[in-house]
């Protein structure tokens, strides 16, 4: 009897090794599935237009984010909103000029994050509205003043970031030329548009979405 449990013992035992290196070995290939994950980030921040010198704040906005999981972090989308923004800054030293500005974005925030750092892409609009010279002389530009292309932003995260707690991000940006802003597109251009404007946001702790 001993020798007839022993012959069944040992194929057993063969067929339970095999099983399991071959079980290891499929549960090591296959891919971990991605988690999605929907958050949204208070959003506040300044810029900074070179030619103007002036700090312009920014927000408070939202940044509504999903965050699709993988190995050592995750890719970013997301839908910015900002609202309408007062500018202030002087003319030739002297002269103050203030104005709305507006961020119409053209496509979602993309990006992604990993090893504690975020790296985003975003493209808008930069619309100005109720210009006002001297604080009396109302400056007409229509209501369709902004810049001839969408403003390019790349922006990476300052020290660690995390998807529930945030952080900051900041970046540069070049502001292209103005149309349809009846004759003074070209005051505008000359006054505004150009490279190495900045740009810093603070995304706040996230809050889970549906």
């Amino acid at each position: 009897m001993s020798k007839m449990l022993s012959r069944f013992r040992r194929p057993a035992a063969v067929m339970a090794m095999v099983m399991a290196v071959f079980g290891a070995g499929v549960l090591a290939a296959a891919p971990a599935s991605a988690a999605t994950i929907k958050v949204r980030y208070p959003v506040s921040g300044e810029s900074v237009v070179k030619k103007t010198g002036s700090p312009l704040a920014l927000g408070p906005g939202t940044l509504d984010t999903t965050v699709t999981t993988k190995p050592g972090g995750g890719d970013v989308s997301g839908v910015l909103t900002i609202p309408p923004a007062k500018a202030s800054f002087e003319v030739f030293g002297f002269i103050p000029v203030k104005a709305t500005v507006t961020v119409i974005p053209t496509g979602p925030v993309t990006g992604e994050i990993k090893q504690g750092v975020i790296t985003t892409h975003a493209d808008a609009y930069i619309q100005l509205s109720d210009i006002w010279v001297a604080g009396v002389f109302y400056t007409p530009v229509g209501n369709e003043c902004k810049t001839q292309t969408p403003v390019g932003m790349d922006l990476k995260s300052e020290g660690d970031f995390t998807i529930f707690n945030g952080g900051t991000v900041s970046g540069t940006y070049t502001i292209p030329e103005f149309k349809n802003c009846t004759i003074f597109a070209p005051l505008l251009s000359s006054l505004v548009s150009g490279p190495d404007n900045t740009i810093k946001l603070v995304l706040g702790k996230a809050s889970s979405l549906p």
